[in-house]
């Protein structure tokens, strides 16, 4: 007979808690603690998709409102499992390659200054490699330092 293939949940994984100031155009690795690893011996082995969550806080908020998009998340690969593409990280104009876009962090209310407020991705399908996550801020304002990245992996699991 026959099985069936269900998703697993993972335990979610603190990618940074340390993230510095991020001015608006500006790109901050969010690896503080561990880059995003889905080769077989990372810390997302044999996961298909996982959604990342961004805890952040602003001292100003004017013009963060509902539907604003207050930052990109890219994964940039190491295909070789060591070398990361080339990008540029000058502050507030800072480049990184379209193909490692992965996804917005959306406000879905403003928040209130110096209180961190919650923004998640939708999931996210990936290859098996080691990628270096990357914040680009979008918000129109500064983001404080101490922003927090984090990861769940969805698992596939045949039962």
């Amino acid at each position: 007979m026959a099985g069936d293939l269900r998703s697993k949940e993972r335990a979610i994984v603190t990618l940074t808690s340390t993230g510095g100031s991020l001015t608006n155009g500006s790109a901050g690795a969010g690896n503080g603690t561990a880059d995003f690893d889905a080769r077989s011996t990372g810390n997302f082995p044999d996961d298909l998709q996982a959604q990342f969550e961004l805890i952040a806080q602003w001292a100003t908020v004017t013009g963060i409102a509902a539907n604003v998009v207050v930052a990109d998340l890219y994964l940039l690969p190491a295909l070789d499992g060591t070398n990361f593409p080339d990008i540029d990280t000058t502050t507030g104009s800072s480049a990184l390659p379209y193909s490692a876009y992965v996804g917005s962090f959306v406000a879905t209310k403003a928040p209130t200054a110096n209180t961190n407020a919650r923004f998640v991705t939708p999931n996210v399908t990936f290859n098996p490699m080691l990628h270096r996550p990357y914040i680009l801020n979008r918000s129109g304002q500064t983001i404080s330092t101490n922003w927090t990245l984090k990861a769940v992996g969805v698992q596939g699991q045949y039962t």
